[in-house]
């Protein structure tokens, strides 16, 4: 039997770090400059465990080893947790980094990394680093990283809180000062940094470059882009389909009421209140959430139900027609429309 399962998270102290995490969502932080809280994951760097019930304690990794398919679905292969969504807290800019993909990773004993950013919060004036204002040859892209030119290339784009983006392995990118992101991703943490503006790193020296793994990984011809959302409303919540692909798909649901759910065994599905408060329910029982909470729900539970009001962010693992394509096809989108907004 399960429930809904509430996360104890797993934080990361980063230079780049703050305090936001405690002044927007209550949380106790162990470091000054927290600059990550991985909400639902389980990596050999770091997992997140349930707080209360009969899998107090578990781990992630724990709970999978237990439940195995009853609790990751059957959208998922390997056994492992599938996914990583964690927050960043930006008090300064990220280094200039890309993530590899799948075969590019394995050499470093990972998998690829292909996220989604959502913006939670966001100071004016602050914005994103998202690919390439033009694109530019391999030649330019490695002179202007040996003399600090690179960010007179790059496409800056301003955010506003509510807006998201999706960052495809081999993006050049960095989140800028002043902003809260909650991250959906493969569940990785391979990360080849460009530049880092220059910085000393907590322990007082430059932080690690991993220039020759960056130019094999980089697109030099990539350019971010704000994502369109597609929209679907019920009775008690409007839904927003974020940009899905086969590794994570993402909603963001505007709760005004009660909202049901079915997972169908294919995947579990994790749950972030951005705002307000209200309740998740099984059949195996019912918990409460607020602002900056996160619940996982098992698979195979027939149904879940949410009720409240708030904003809340949902992940699962998607299988495109089934979660993207017959709902949005039936609310009048095109088939292009979707297929846009679902990464292939």
């Amino acid at each position: 039997m399960t429930y809904p399962m509430k996360m104890s998270p797993c934080f990361k102290e980063m230079l780049w770090g703050g305090q936001n995490f405690k002044t927007l969502y209550k949380k106790e932080l162990p470091f000054t400059h927290t600059g990550e809280c991985w909400e639902a994951a389980n990596h050999k760097n770091g997992s997140a465990a349930v707080i209360g019930g009969t899998w107090s304690g578990f781990t992630l990794g724990e709970l999978t080893a237990q439940l195995g398919t009853d609790f990751l679905g059957t959208l998922v292969q390997d056994g492992e947790f599938p996914v990583l969504f964690k927050l960043i807290d930006a008090r300064e800019r990220l280094s200039l980094q890309t993530h590899p993909d799948d075969a590019l990773a394995k050499a470093d004993g990972d998998r690829g990394k292909v996220e989604m950013w959502i913006i939670l919060h966001a100071e004016e004036g602050a914005g994103l680093y998202l690919g390439f204002e033009n694109p530019i040859s391999a030649e330019e892209y490695k002179e202007r990283i040996e003399n600090n030119t690179l960010a007179e290339v790059l496409h800056f784009i301003p955010v506003q809180e509510g807006e998201c983006y999706f960052l495809p392995a081999g993006m050049v990118h960095a989140i800028g000062e002043g902003l809260v992101i909650g991250e959906i991703q493969q569940n990785s943490d391979t990360t080849y940094r460009v530049y880092d503006w220059g910085r000393i790193g907590l322990d007082g020296k430059p932080r690690e470059l991993h220039i020759e793994k960056s130019l094999i990984a980089s697109d030099r011809a990539m350019k971010g882009e704000k994502a369109v959302p597609l929209t679907i409303k019920t009775d008690g919540a409007s839904v927003f389909y974020l940009p899905g692909c086969d590794y994570f798909g993402a909603q963001q649901i505007s709760l005004q009421g009660t909202f049901s759910l079915r997972p169908e065994k294919r995947s579990l599905h994790i749950f972030f209140c951005a705002e307000g408060s209200g309740s998740i329910s099984t059949a195996g029982g019912t918990g409460d959430f607020i602002k900056g909470d996160t619940y996982i729900i098992a698979a195979f539970e027939e149904e879940c139900t949410l009720t409240g009001d708030g904003l809340l962010y949902h992940f699962f693992v998607p299988d495109f027609e089934e979660d993207y394509l017959k709902p949005l096809l039936t609310a009048g989108y095109s088939a292009a429309e979707i297929e846009k907004l679902y990464h292939k």
